[in-house]
């Protein structure tokens, strides 16, 4: 056994006690005839790095840099992926086994492979592997940089992990079912941060050559691996309020608690490829198809079946999405919790105040379970798994995606709250005081980010930060000698870039129409609850492409809590290829309630402008109300107004927001811009955007019922959104 299990392992990896010891776990393995679910999850924070071009603005320049810099978010990665194997996926706690800063060397690593996941996993186990750190590239081969890896200054100090052996490594775990994450970058441009992020990538060297055992690795496809990066690709550590992590994992792992089980992979890496294009690091020169191609490593024969498969195959998945879990309680009454099942979007303005409801998960027809804080997670049933509301929290205080919740009225003695009860959202608390918080670029000099510090005090709403140390909605800049503003990831926003020799302080003040715009997005992205409305409602967004106008449907969505949506009704394909100038729009709303419902659509567009359809007038869009069990298809078959796709190219949001009740204050705040709009055909811009979004939020607000609730402490300065009465569903679409 013991010669078949050194053939089986990899023996250039191994020493004649490793295998004993692989031996002995293989046959005590072999007695456990149930599915077992293991994880490895490594991150790496604490490298010994730095990079004296640190503030260098434009990753584009050449610089001379000594190639690195410590992380800030990859412990992180690896804690929101534990609670989420955990807490969601039915992993036992004792099969996790989790290596992070001085503890992930290369020996380290390769030991856990071997110890914990070859030598104990059968062919039907699950296996989950995560690696967040930095990435590197010798030679021709992409590399993880271990903890103990230094700069390849000093070849033979070098420890990085070749993807070759990473891959080799990991084909010899005895499973098909074995989901890789890597959040790393390999591609290094000469800087290490950009924007408002550090970059997951080391410098490399072109003259290294691998020694002969590696080079004759072949590189094969093992399992399936989902990567942050690939090719020339930059992968970004970023700072979100309150807690950094990798843009990617959080991505993921936020889709991962919200996904049913017939939540295609495609459609969720759409969303996360999208999420990244807009929140994170744009990608010229990929579209959103080729980004997903290159984040998604399959066996090249299974390729064709990512647009039908599923993570059911690898996570089972429950029947039901949470937005949160206990993750601890002392005294019963007050629990700590995760919320990493909302959008970054989201979660970055969710206030003290929210209300959530906590679930017990049972199997239909059966008494409820919940887990104790010393067993593990039991695995979902074959048996339709429920959820059944237990008690009410409301959120007392938030520190970046945990929070502190206590029960929120005494109903009944019963009521207790236990680690892993998952949770779902009753009601949102939005600020009135959400401010946009501007990153001020390293390029600017010292007076010229004193003068900006100034400048923005003055502004309503607005304050300077310096990049790289605290979260931002944008960045103030210099581009050939002229200010304007950047997304986070250090794109320039079209239309925002003044003339040469503008002092700080006119830039600024001319620069006030794009900030409130941009603040307005803001606030209608903290909408954004599709996986957590109740409303009875479905959109779908199609476009009318070329010269014969070929339909084909961007994406249909429903709110994934209602109870009267037809479960076979809700299309789950996502079109990722961008369209064309001149290409036309049309939105289709289906109302499955016996109430009407009322509708306002709001386009985020690549210069920060927030524009609205100018045909929501009957008979085009009949006032934008969807009659009880009805459709309304907007702008209204056969009327003579187009909704026509624009310039510029690039990506657009498109919000779409249903309510219960009408969205009354909106219309009165918009009604003065839609009589003055020069054409009424298409979309015309907001001129009072920022007003508009705040009554969104006034509409929205009066719809909801926080009187039914108690005493809610502390919400005198907030919104209160109710997920029973509105639905915001965000569509993309790339402009080619």
């Amino acid at each position: 056994m013991q010669a078949g299990l050194t053939s089986l392992i990899g023996w250039q990896f191994l020493t004649r006690d490793r295998v004993a010891f692989a031996a002995e776990q293989f046959v005590r393995q072999t007695s456990v005839s149930a599915q077992r679910k293991r994880a490895l999850l490594i991150g790496i924070n604490q490298y010994e790095a730095k990079d004296d071009s640190q503030n260098t603005p434009n990753f584009s320049q050449n610089t001379t840099s000594s190639g690195w810099l410590p992380l800030h978010g990859c412990v992180n990665d690896v804690e929101l992926q534990r609670e989420l194997l955990i807490h969601r996926f039915g992993f036992a706690p004792q099969d996790i086994v989790t290596l992070t800063d001085r503890e992930a060397t290369r020996a380290n690593i390769n030991d856990a492979i071997t110890e914990h996941l070859v030598a104990q996993t059968l062919p039907d186990d699950l296996v989950m592997i995560h690696f967040s750190g930095h990435g590197s590239r010798l030679g021709n081969y992409n590399t993880l940089v271990p903890v103990d890896s230094g700069l390849p200054q000093n070849l033979e100090n070098l420890r990085d992990i070749t993807l070759q052996e990473w891959r080799s490594w990991l084909q010899q775990i005895s499973t098909d079912r074995l989901l890789c994450v890597i959040d790393a970058g390999f591609y290094y441009p000469n800087i290490s941060t950009l924007g408002n992020f550090r970059l997951r990538s080391r410098v490399g060297r072109n003259d290294w050559q691998a020694p002969t055992e590696v080079a004759q690795l072949e590189k094969q496809a093992i399992g399936t691996i989902l990567r942050a990066a690939s090719g020339d690709m930059l992968c970004a550590d970023a700072q979100w309020s309150g807690f950094s992590s990798g843009a990617f994992t959080y991505a993921l792992v936020q889709q991962l608690w919200q996904i049913t089980p017939a939540t295609t992979i495609n459609v969720v890496m759409s969303d996360l490829a999208t999420t990244l294009d807009r929140r994170a690091l744009h990608n010229d020169n990929l579209s959103i198809d080729k980004q997903i191609a290159a984040m998604v490593e399959l066996d090249p024969t299974k390729q064709k079946a990512i647009a039908t498969s599923t993570f059911n195959s690898l996570l089972t998945t429950p029947d039901f999405g949470s937005d949160g879990v206990i993750l601890n309680s002392t005294d019963r009454r007050t629990a700590d919790i995760s919320l990493a099942g909302f959008p970054i979007t989201v979660l970055s303005n969710y206030m003290a105040g929210s209300i959530l409801q906590v679930m017990a998960t049972q199997v239909a027809a059966a008494t409820p379970t919940i887990a104790k804080e010393s067993e593990a997670t039991p695995s979902p049933s074959s048996q339709p798994v429920v959820a059944v509301p237990q008690a009410t929290v409301q959120v007392k205080s938030r520190t970046g995606f945990n929070a502190k919740v206590e029960i929120l009225n005494d109903y009944s003695s019963l009521q207790k709250l236990e680690t892993g009860q998952l949770l779902q959202e009753v009601m949102r608390a939005v600020s009135h005081n959400i401010k946009l918080a501007i990153a001020l670029d390293g390029g600017l000099s010292k007076i010229e980010r004193v003068d900006a510090t100034s400048a923005f005090s003055t502004l309503p709403n607005m304050f300077g930060v310096n990049a790289n140390e605290q979260c931002a909605d944008c960045l103030f800049g210099v581009q050939s000698a002229s200010y304007g503003l950047f997304t986070v990831g250090h794109t320039p926003i079209l239309g925002s870039f003044g003339s040469v020799g503008e002092s700080v302080g006119v830039a600024i003040k001319r620069l006030q129409p794009f900030l409130e715009s941009l603040l307005a997005a803001k606030l209608i992205r903290a909408t954004e609850n599709q996986a957590t409305s109740h409303l009875n409602v479905k959109v779908t967004l199609k476009a009318m492409i070329g010269m014969d106008e070929r339909s084909v449907t961007i994406a249909s969505k429903a709110s994934a809590r209602a109870g009267l949506i037809p479960s076979n009704t809700v299309n789950n394909i996502a079109r990722t290829k961008p369209i064309n100038i001149g290409d036309r729009l049309e939105c289709q709303i289906e109302n499955f309630s016996d109430q009407p419902l009322y509708v306002r659509i709001f386009c985020l567009d690549p210069r920060s402008k927030v524009l609205t359809p100018n045909f929501i007038a009957t008979p085009y869009a009949n006032d934008g109300v969807i009659p009880p069990a009805a459709t309304l298809t907007i702008p209204y078959p056969k009327a003579p107004m187009n909704w026509a796709v624009s310039a510029p190219q690039g990506m657009v949001d498109v919000q779409v927001v249903i309510s219960r009740s009408p969205l009354l204050q909106v219309a009165k705040t918009l009604e003065a811009s839609q009589r003055q709009a020069s054409s009424l055909n298409g979309l015309i811009a907001i001129p009072n955007p920022l007003q508009v979004a705040q009554a969104l939020l006034e509409d929205l607000d009066r719809a909801g019922k926080p009187s039914e609730f108690g005493n809610l402490a502390n919400i005198s300065d907030v919104w209160m959104l109710d997920v029973q009465q509105w639905a915001t569903f965000n569509f993309n679409y790339q402009v080619a």
